[in-house]
C-alpha cells in the first residue's frame, strides 16, 4: 500500500474529489490498495482516525458489469448480518464503505470456516434485497462482446460457445452469492469472519457460489458438497452435486473470459497466461 496525502491521491484519483461534501474537514492520508483485481480501491483515513474504503467506479468496473448502486444495495438490505463493511455513501463516482480492521485470511482459512461463512450468507434473507437473479448467459455474453476480435478465435470462442447456456438443473432456490468467496476477501475479526469486497455479488444459485469457491481452493468437488450439505442440513445431496458438476465447466468458461478482458484492459501478460492455461483444460 502506497501512502500519500489527501491532495497526493484525489490528483491521482479524480473520483476521491467527489468526498469533498462527505468530509467535513479533509482525511488525513489514503492508501492505495492492491488487494483487488477488477478494483483499484483506496483506503482513506480521516481526520478523526475513522478508516473507510473507496471503492470507485471506473470504465474497469463497467466493463465487467459491476454495479456500485447494486453492490451498495446489497450491503445496505444485509447490513444487520455484522458480516459485511457498513455501505457508509454511495455517488456517480463510487462506492464509501467501513474499513474491517483485521487480518486478511488470504493463507490461513480452513476450508470448514469457509464453507461455514458461506452458508451463512447463502441463509440470510433474500426478500429484502432488491436486485435482479443473475442471468448466466447474459453476463458471459457480455463478457464476450466486450472482447475484441482477436480473441474470438480457437480454442476461445470454441469453449465459449459451447458452454454459455446455464445447465438444466433441479431447482434448488436462489439465495445471496458473493460469487468470489475466498480467504482474499475475508477478514479475521474478533467478531468472526467478515467478508469483503462484494462487487459480484448476486442473487442466484448457490451451487454456482460453491462451484466457484471449490474451484479457487482446489477441493474436491464431490467431497465439498456433501460437507455443504451436512453444514446446512441438507438430505437430497444428488441434486447439489449434479449440479456443481454441470456448473463447473461453465464456471471454467466464464473464468477465461474474464482473464481475456483483463488482459485486454490492463495488457498484464499474466491474464493472458491464466486465460489459456484456462482454456487448456478443456482440451485435456
Amino acid at each position: 500500500m502506497a501512502r500519500m496525502s489527501w491532495y497526493e491521491a484525489c490528483q491521482l484519483d479524480r473520483s476521491l474529489m467527489s468526498l469533498d461534501h462527505f468530509f467535513s474537514r479533509p482525511p488525513e492520508y489514503a492508501l492505495t490498495l492492491t488487494g483487488g483485481l477488477t478494483n483499484r480501491c483506496w483506503k482513506i483515513v480521516a481526520s478523526n482516525g475513522d478508516a473507510f474504503v473507496w471503492r470507485p467506479t471506473t470504465p474497469i468496473t463497467k466493463a465487467f458489469s459491476i454495479s456500485r448502486h447494486q453492490e451498495h444495495q446489497i450491503l445496505s438490505a444485509i447490513s444487520e448480518s455484522k458480516i459485511s463493511p457498513l455501505p457508509i455513501f454511495i455517488n456517480d463516482q463510487g462506492l464509501l464503505v467501513e474499513w474491517i480492521e483485521g487480518h486478511a485470511l488470504t493463507h490461513d482459512l480452513s476450508f470448514d470456516s469457509l464453507l461455514e461463512t458461506m452458508v451463512r450468507i447463502h441463509e440470510l434473507d433474500t426478500r429484502r434485497i432488491p436486485v435482479a437473479p443473475f442471468n448466466f448467459t447474459a453476463r458471459v455474453d457480455h463478457y464476450w462482446m466486450m472482447l475484441r476480435e482477436e480473441f474470438k478465435h480457437a480454442p476461445y470462442d470454441e469453449v465459449y460457445q459451447t458452454w454459455r447456456k446455464a445447465p438444466s438443473l433441479a431447482d434448488v432456490g436462489v439465495v445471496l452469492c458473493h460469487f468470489d468467496l475466498a480467504g482474499y476477501n475475508m477478514v479475521g475479526t474478533p467478531q468472526g469472519n467478515k467478508v469483503i469486497d462484494w462487487e459480484y455479488a448476486v442473487i442466484g444459485d448457490p451451487r454456482l457460489d460453491l462451484t466457484l469457491s471449490i474451484d479457487v481452493l482446489g477441493e474436491d468437488p464431490i467431497k465439498s458438497v456433501h460437507q455443504y450439505c451436512q453444514v446446512r442440513g441438507i438430505e437430497g445431496v444428488d441434486d447439489w452435486v449434479e449440479g456443481v458438476m454441470a456448473w463447473r465447466p461453465r464456471a471454467t468458461m466464464m473464468a477465461m473470459l474474464w482473464y481475456l478482458l483483463a488482459y485486454q484492459l490492463w495488457g498484464d501478460e499474466q491474464y493472458l497466461t491464466q486465460a489459456q492455461n484456462t482454456a487448456d483444460t478443456f482440451c485435456s
